[in-house]
């Protein structure tokens, strides 16, 4: 079974919410992500904890992607 990682997104320099997600694919610095309609770019990726079972905890760090 694959891993599931639990990531939670955080736009720098912006109010935007972020989001909690699970995904299959770990996040990667380069990455972009979309988040409702809007795209971003991971800026960083950090380990929050020891992986429990099945799941990875990540915290990512979005930069707003410009149109």
């Amino acid at each position: 079974m694959a891993a599931t990682y639990k990531v939670s997104y955080v736009v720098s320099g912006e109010e935007h919410p972020g989001a909690i997600l699970n995904t299959e694919k770990r996040p990667r610095k380069g990455d972009d992500i979309k988040l409702g309609s809007r795209k971003f770019k991971v800026i960083e990726v950090i380990d929050l904890m020891p992986p429990k079972g099945e799941f990875r905890y990540l915290h990512a760090t979005l930069q707003t992607q410009n149109p």
